[in-house]
């Protein structure tokens, strides 16, 4: 475990001159405009978050680092593990980060102080910062959609190739669409039940309970590509 931390830290240090800044900036900015307008905007420092991930690999590239792990005395599965643990922690601690500005932003009501209080804008910020259920909708699904996104690319990448990683993405969202076209077909067209989707919890704390489940599965999937990429690659080494 020591091992997996030791090259999560590395990737973080790795990454940190470039993405630093741009972080701290996004927070800044989203975080202020929150405060004023509305909660949810502070979701989309989910997008900050790829900052810390996305230049891995290019850093990586350029300076050799593959050779460098290679006489490391680190486990080579542990090396890929590690990479995915740091993609969920990056989105996750953005996520917690979200969150306590969401809080912050709820209990200051600082948007009150913006003139027009009665104008048809200042209803719709009244009206955001009330709806809590969808704040927390947008927060727990920017964090599951770019961590599992980002995790499926990096595997996808150390099994087939950075080269060919957009290309597969592509051929993916095609087979996913297509699946997706031909089920909703059959179920108009009554040859398949029909699926009725869950509805969204009537609380907030069963938004929050819900979320936290997503969180946990979220953490399972990123361990799974972690391990099916961590075999793959051991195998190939053979």
């Amino acid at each position: 475990m020591r091992d997996i931390l030791n090259i999560m830290r590395f990737d973080y240090l790795t990454a940190k001159p470039l993405a630093l800044a741009g972080m701290i900036f996004t927070i800044v900015v989203f975080g202020i405009l929150s405060m004023f307008f509305s909660p949810i905007i502070t979701t989309y420092m989910t997008f900050a978050s790829m900052l810390f991930v996305i230049p891995l690999q290019g850093v990586a590239d350029k300076s050799g680092f593959n050779k460098l792990y290679g006489i490391l005395p680190v486990e080579r599965k542990n090396i890929t593990r590690a990479r995915f643990l740091y993609i969920f922690l990056v989105h996750f601690l953005t996520e917690l980060l979200e969150a306590v500005i969401i809080c912050t932003a709820k209990g200051t009501t600082l948007y009150k102080v913006l003139p027009n209080q009665n104008g048809e804008t200042m209803q719709m910020v009244k009206e955001s910062f009330a709806d809590t259920k969808l704040t927390l909708l947008m927060l727990f699904g920017m964090f599951t959609f770019f961590c599992l996104i980002f995790s499926f690319m990096e595997m996808m990448g150390q099994i087939f190739g950075r080269e060919n990683e957009f290309k597969i993405i592509m051929i993916t969202i095609g087979i996913i669409s297509l699946i997706a076209f031909v089920f909703t077909f059959l179920s108009e067209h009554d040859l398949i039940p029909v699926v009725k989707l869950p509805s969204l919890p009537d609380t907030v704390s069963g938004m929050v309970t819900s979320g936290i489940v997503v969180n946990i599965v979220v953490f399972v999937i990123c361990l799974l590509f972690g391990e099916i990429t961590a075999n793959k690659l051991a195998k190939r080494e053979l």
